[in-house]
């Protein structure tokens, strides 16, 4: 049965002597492997179609077990992304996390146009990739229905206290007041077997939550406090990795392009 879907490349693989084997993530069918016959050939029909990162419309044979590609036009290819190689880097981050977060033939909800976003602020608008990291990595805990409830104390509910404590794997806030460690160390973060606490300041756990509700036009409108931002970064990274419980190589790697840097 021929299918008809728009969707994101995130990874191709070579198959056999000339063809290809692509992963795509769309919004209908989630995520999918489709067979690229002859993808590899310089004058196949797939070619600028079948490259990674390209968001395209794709006609296949869909069936249980096996989706042939007959037809493939590319809408956007983020050409943008090669000129730089940390935002290559981090591009190879987000589609892997998209990937491996997203099912077969359940749809991709929001994380999808999350995921193009992204990539787009990136390529074209090359916005600073720590700041788009931070972004993907927020939005993506609420795209996921992970996102901590940043709205008050869980204990005593108030909302105008200095100093909060995030617990991570239970995504909620515990004011410095009510209070977690025994003592007042501002700078370290707990760490234990069942929980995981991330000291932030007030002016944090809002601009965090700012970023988590934004509406598509302003999501990368983030602080100018450079040192918040490098916060808002480690806190996310550190949320979005605990709740998935996956270690990234692309991660790692961007990481490594930001040190060279």
């Amino acid at each position: 049965m021929l299918t008809q879907t728009d969707g994101l490349v995130v990874n191709s693989t070579d198959s056999g002597e000339s063809d290809k084997l692509l992963t795509l993530i769309t919004e209908r069918y989630g995520k999918m492997f489709v067979y690229a016959r002859g993808g590899r050939r310089l004058n196949s029909k797939f070619m600028a179609a079948s490259l990674k990162f390209t968001f395209g419309d794709f006609v296949m044979d869909k069936t249980d077990k096996l989706n042939i590609l007959h037809e493939a036009t590319p809408k956007r290819s983020f050409f943008g992304l090669q000129k730089d190689i940390t935002s290559l880097c981090l591009a190879d981050y987000i589609c892997e996390v998209l990937a491996d977060t997203t099912m077969e033939n359940e749809p991709s909800g929001k994380a999808l146009p999350l995921a193009l976003n992204c990539l787009y602020a990136l390529s074209e608008k090359g916005y600073p990739p720590q700041d788009v990291k931070t972004v993907f990595e927020l939005r993506m805990t609420e795209a996921l229905g992970l996102n901590p409830d940043l709205s008050c104390c869980c204990r005593c509910g108030r909302s105008d206290r200095e100093w909060y404590y995030l617990d991570v794997m239970n995504g909620e806030l515990i004011c410095h007041d009510c209070g977690v460690p025994s003592d007042d160390d501002r700078t370290r973060e707990l760490t234990g077997t069942a929980r995981i606490m991330i000291l932030m300041s007030s002016a944090e756990v809002y601009a965090a939550d700012r970023v988590i509700g934004a509406d598509k036009s302003r999501m990368f409108s983030l602080p100018n406090d450079k040192a918040l931002r490098r916060k808002l970064g480690e806190m996310s990274e550190k949320y979005l990795i605990n709740h998935l419980e996956h270690n990234y190589k692309t991660l790692d790697f961007y990481k490594e392009m930001i040190k060279l840097g």
